[in-house]
């Protein structure tokens, strides 16, 4: 195999198994400036196209072990190669079948030996010359293509650029849309806030006045002052449900309890605000207990809070039917009234926080934070929380459901001797006066031996003196606060056997879980009522 010196453009092979002839053709191309690499054998011929791509193929037909047809049959059967421009060199004529059968195989042309330089080199001109231009055709093709690529991938580039942007315009626009409207449901809220809190201290003003004037403390005054004073303790503890359910703090107790017994004292502390709006209720429930696993008050102020909403979105003299029964593995607690109803535009964000659009007859609507409490309440207890309505005016449904449990055995407690009240003492330790001095004559009321102090170095000298069965103190104590009091006890008096009551305005869990540690036996939250601080003090006996 002979190479010429190397110009441009691809390569010219010359295929030939006499080696005149390829000096012949040889001399013939030099002027077309061309590379031109020969071969004298179908065999080298191929091993040239397995390294190289060409221009043009001049391939000799009678040749030895593989002839000019068999050759060209392979060369076209090359993916590579197909397309390159083949002539055939024959030193005979040729006849219609030899031709037919050339032209099969992707001959071009013809040329006939000897060659006439003239001849060999114009054809070959023309067909390197169509191989070149079929060439940058392909280039350009392909660069077209290419360019077409790049312009659908900046096109596509720049959609999804602009389909971004269309989509981060459109959640800000719901950002500022919901922070708009949340804006408007906490101004709303702030202003129900304001005139429900004035909703008892009004009456509880009027009733302090009329006590400074000299009026009498009836039974039904101080009914009217416990009813105010309980009103504010709900709308102060729903407030800080909130911050604990926001701060995904709350917890739930997952004692086992009867759902038919807590409908039923739910009723009877609802049965005054439902008397007065002359309500006929309808209480369907089980005959038999149904046991769920669950927080006694917290299911307690769920149910409270479906059958004050009924009572409030329905006219006086309206129905409220409550029923509580087992179906299925579930158990379900039914409130549905003939009031008001819920609009359909309202039903989707019921339970959402703050939300408050429906009005009750009476012009009030609460807090918008009943409904989403419950709500959260039951979730946290494994159970849903539906509400139904076909409209204004068509009344409501609420369901709640838990899983049942199965009932166990149970055995009462065998009584326990409580010591009686006139050899308990007690010490109440709190700076504010007023809290100090009204719990100080509760329990004095109730028998008992009471000793008190505004400070914490103060309580702390009293315990140690007087050894008291139970000791209520305050955690906000100046000088010496309420833990670091527990801890001294605890560390400088051991035989001091007192039982330590907190009583602070932090109920969270781990406010109780705080006092415990510091060495509280119970913890009691401000306001705390008369029967819970003598139900806890009981029960720090029965432990001592």
């Amino acid at each position: 195999m002979v190479t010429a010196a190397a110009q441009h453009g691809r390569p010219i092979l010359v295929v030939d198994d006499v080696p005149a002839n390829l000096v012949a053709v040889q001399v013939a191309l030099e002027p077309l400036e061309r590379t031109v690499i020969t071969a004298t054998s179908g065999a080298q011929a191929l091993a040239c196209l397995l390294e190289e791509d060409f221009a043009l193929v001049l391939l000799d037909v009678e040749m030895p072990d593989m002839d000019g047809y068999e050759t060209a049959q392979w060369i076209r059967a090359r993916e590579r190669s197909k397309h390159v421009p083949v002539i055939f060199l024959t030193s005979t004529d040729r006849d219609d079948a030899s031709s037919l059968r050339a032209y099969e195989l992707g001959v071009v042309d013809f040329i006939v030996k000897p060659i006439v330089p003239e001849v060999l080199r114009a054809k070959a001109q023309v067909l390197v010359s169509l191989q070149q231009h079929a060439e940058a055709l392909a280039r350009e093709r392909i660069e077209r293509k290419l360019e077409e690529r790049r312009r659908d991938y900046e096109t596509a580039a720049l959609r999804r650029e602009r389909d971004r942007e269309l989509a981060a315009n459109q959640e800000l626009a719901r950002l500022h849309a919901a922070l708009a409207e949340s804006d408007r449901h906490k101004d709303a809220f702030i202003s129900i806030l304001a005139h429900e809190l004035r909703n008892p201290l009004a009456p509880t003003r009027s009733a302090i006045d009329l006590l400074r004037g000299g009026a009498p403390l009836t039974e039904h005054l101080i009914d009217i002052l416990d009813r105010q004073v309980g009103a504010l303790a709900r709308l102060v503890d729903d407030l800080l449900v909130v911050a604990r359910i926001n701060a995904n703090k709350i917890a739930v107790s997952s004692d086992r309890v009867d759902l038919v017994g807590i409908v039923e004292q739910t009723l009877a502390v609802s049965a005054p605000a439902i008397q007065q709006r002359g309500h006929a209720v309808v209480l369907e429930v089980s005959s038999a207990p149904i046991a769920v696993a669950g927080d006694a008050d917290r299911l307690g102020q769920v149910i409270s809070t479906l059958v004050t909403n009924a009572t409030r979105y329905t006219s006086p003299g309206g129905r409220i039917e409550v029923a509580c029964f087992a179906e299925g593995e579930s158990a379900v607690v039914r409130v549905r009234d003939n009031g008001m109803g819920i609009p359909p535009e309202l039903q989707a964000s019921l339970f959402d926080m703050f939300v408050q659009e429906r009005i009750g007859p009476d012009g009030s609507g609460g807090l918008g934070l009943g409904l989403a409490l419950a709500h959260r309440l039951v979730e946290l207890h494994g159970g849903t929380l539906t509400a139904h309505s076909e409209g204004r005016g068509c009344g409501s449904t609420f369901e709640i459901r838990l899983k049942l449990v199965k009932p166990v055995e149970t055995h009462a407690p065998p009584p326990q001797k409580v010591e009686v009240a006139s050899r308990i003492k007690t010490i109440v330790i709190d700076d504010n006066d007023d809290a100090r001095e009204l719990i100080a004559a509760l329990l004095e009321g109730k028998g008992y031996e009471v000793l008190a102090a505004a400070d914490g170095h103060a309580g702390l000298a009293l315990i140690r003196d007087h050894a008291p069965h139970v000791a209520i103190v305050d955690l906000a104590l100046p000088g010496l606060d309420g833990f670091d009091l527990a801890a001294a006890l605890r560390a400088q008096f051991p035989q001091v056997k007192t039982r330590l009551i907190a009583l602070t305005g932090h109920g969270a869990a781990e406010d109780r879980e705080r006092t415990q540690r510091a060495g509280f036996d119970a913890h009691l939250v401000k306001p705390a009522s008369a029967a819970a601080i003598i139900a806890c003090i009981a029960d720090q006996l029965r432990a001592r």
